[in-house]
């Protein structure tokens, strides 16, 4: 007994200092913070079955790094932290979207399968937990081509205030209306068959105008249905109020040619609603959202891909979901998930990019000692969970964005 008691004196002085450490710790560390012009969350879509969560200041005056994520203490590393959703071979993600209602929701839907279905979800972001998800199997048409059944999935999302609308970017494309609350299916929007929609595509995605009275959606021309695609676009409206009831309207639609290789992917309307941020694999665009004429484009690092762009708070910036080729410690060169600043005005990238996923997969750093079994701030990230398994090494495959950003 008197063996136990000792023991459990060791556990209890352990436990003291080890607090004693860490509140000196958040006591003595305030230097050195990153100073910018915005500040906030961004959310990252990833492959690896859950959404990055970093803690952004952003600085467009600093030309080489205007994207910083800051550090909490000497102790627990960058304010980086992860969204467990599920394992990989069925809760790849590329959609994450913020609740217009409730910006402590996120709502999420899957891009891989290893059967014909899609699964759609929420997170809440106060505590970065799973919360709920439903599954939906295929359509018989999307079945019956045969080529998208089991990647190609969801990946553009629009919202509108009671309804999510998850976008299947394989073909043929249609726009699912779940709602909010329940995650029921309301209704299944197919694409094909409508006389103003190409017959020859190749991906669809879209977002909701901040207004919710439409949802943008684009759609590569291709030379077959799910072929090559060729560079043009189809950029499209569609009424919100049809949607919600099931039914595709579309509203004004125009084409624009671009070079081979440009693919379209996510966008996202500036908050004004004046224009649209438009990815496009080896560019950004921007549309003017009232025309849908193309207004500029600026090209990327050559070997870089843009998967999604979201605006600053007051339109002057970008935030771009780049997908950036770097080498592991092995030499090898694989994929990393990168975010970048555009300026708008000079119509170009600034700096550097910001890696949202190396740190955790490059070192799975647990940051001690957070790893002594205290759930403290910080917990989440680099850390394991029963709903994700991380792929430490290896490629880092991001696409979509959403964030909780302002203007200091």
């Amino acid at each position: 007994m008197a063996k136990k008691l000792f023991s459990s004196k060791i556990v209890m002085s352990t436990v003291s200092a080890v607090f004693f450490v860490l509140l000196t710790a958040v006591a003595i560390s305030h230097g050195n913070k990153p100073t910018g012009d915005y500040s906030g969350r961004i959310f990252v879509a990833g492959h690896g079955g859950h959404i990055a969560d970093a803690n952004v200041v952003i600085d467009p005056s600093d030309a080489d790094n205007p994207i910083k994520i800051p550090n909490y203490t000497m102790w627990t590393g960058n304010k980086l932290h992860m969204i467990p959703l599920g394992p990989s071979s069925d809760h790849a993600v590329h959609d994450v979207r913020i609740d217009s209602r409730d910006p402590n929701i996120a709502f999420w839907s899957t891009y891989l399968s290893p059967k014909p279905y899609v699964i759609v979800g929420k997170a809440d972001l106060r505590t970065n937990k799973w919360i709920s998800e439903k599954k939906f199997d295929l359509p018989k048409e999307v079945v019956d081509f045969g080529k998208t059944t089991t990647s190609t999935l969801y990946c553009g999302s629009g919202q509108s205030e009671k309804y999510f609308m998850p976008i299947f970017m394989g073909y043929p494309g249609f726009i699912d209306v779940v709602d909010k609350d329940t995650l029921e299916l309301k209704h299944r929007v197919m694409l094909s068959g409508n006389p103003e929609i190409p017959v020859n595509y190749k991906f669809t995605h879209g977002v909701n105008s901040p207004d919710n009275k439409y949802l943008y959606i684009v759609m590569n021309d291709a030379d077959a249905p799910h072929g090559f695609a060729n560079g043009k676009q189809h950029f499209i409206l569609l009424d919100m109020k049809a949607l919600e009831n099931g039914e595709l309207k579309i509203v004004k639609k125009s084409t624009a040619q671009f070079p081979e290789g440009t693919i379209t992917f996510r966008a996202t309307y500036t908050p004004d609603g004046k224009y649209i941020f438009q990815s496009a694999r080896t560019r950004a665009i921007v549309l003017d959202a009232e025309s849908l004429a193309v207004v500029q484009d600026a090209p990327i690092p050559a070997g870089f891909e843009t998967h999604d762009v979201m605006s600053t708070p007051d339109g002057k910036y970008g935030i771009a979901a780049l997908r950036v080729p770097v080498e592991d410690s092995g030499g090898k060169v694989v994929t990393d998930g990168q975010i970048s600043l555009y300026d708008v005005a000079g119509n170009k990238f600034i700096g550097k990019p910001m890696s949202t996923c190396r740190q955790c997969h490059e070192k799975n750093q647990k940051h001690g000692p957070l790893v002594w079994g205290f759930d403290l701030a910080g917990c989440t990230r680099c850390h394991q969970d029963a709903r994700s398994s991380m792929d430490v090494m290896g490629n880092n495959i991001l696409c979509g964005i959403d964030g909780l950003l302002v203007k200091k």
